[in-house]
């Protein structure tokens, strides 16, 4: 597989998803790692196992959105009961976030030997999906001045188009996701109810729409899914 982008915290690792390198024909091509847009189920798998690889996980739990705030606590891989937050304490457990125009966030917390991963649509943002990880990661014994944020690519405020009511419903609750009265900035609203909890914050800067190199729902309403993952190593490297 070829990521778009990766980041390394101490012993974790992030990879934000290209669309590329993986098995899929079009137009799921070739990295979609969803297997509710119709694709082939074994090309899904299979790149499923080529993120696991690039990782170096043991195994790999994906995530099965429903813009909600719920967070599930997970031990092992496979598919995973509806949720838009997942956490792990397990060592060598990758955890995948899918996304193609939503924000997906992986978090550390290295002091703990903690990881999560969540999707954050317009309702997730407006529901605070950020808040509901970081209070799960508190609940099992972080810090949240320990943990860091990465947020993978998403579409851009300049792009994300839409109705005045919508945005509206931002005015009382987290303006900071507001861009103009048409356009919602997501990735603000995230960034804004991370810091406040005194979360590190790292942006890796793209936008899913204008970029062919990541999946976009926007772009094409029947494509493929990538997203943003992340492990925990087993052992110090």
């Amino acid at each position: 597989m070829k990521p778009f982008a990766s980041r390394r915290i101490g012993t974790a690792h992030v990879v934000a998803l290209s669309r590329h390198g993986g098995l899929s024909a079009p137009p799921y091509d070739t990295l979609n790692v969803a297997q509710y847009v119709g694709d082939n189920p074994e090309n899904v798998a299979g790149n499923i196992d080529l993120v696991r690889r690039e990782l170096d996980a043991n195994d790999i739990a994906v995530m099965n959105a429903e813009h909600g705030t719920r967070v599930l606590v997970v031990t092992v891989g496979g598919d995973v009961a509806p949720a838009d937050g997942l956490m792990t304490q397990t060592p060598g457990l990758a955890l995948l976030a899918l996304a193609a125009d939503c924000v997906p966030v992986a978090l550390v917390d290295t002091h703990a030997q903690r990881i999560a991963v969540f999707h954050a649509g317009w309702k997730g943002v407006l529901a605070n999906i950020a808040h509901s990880t970081v209070e799960q990661m508190v609940a099992h014994g972080s810090h949240s001045q320990h943990i860091t944020a990465v947020i993978g690519p998403s579409i851009c405020h300049m792009c994300y188009e839409v109705s005045e009511e919508r945005t509206a419903l931002f005015e009382a609750t987290l303006p900071e996701a507001i861009h103009d009265s048409r356009h919602l900035n997501l990735v603000a609203g995230v960034t804004h109810s991370l810091e406040e909890y005194g979360v590190t914050v790292d942006v890796i800067p793209g936008c899913t729409l204008e970029n062919d190199d990541l999946f976009s729902y926007r772009r094409n309403p029947t494509t493929g899914r990538g997203g943003i993952a992340v492990v925990m190593s087993k052992v110090d490297p």
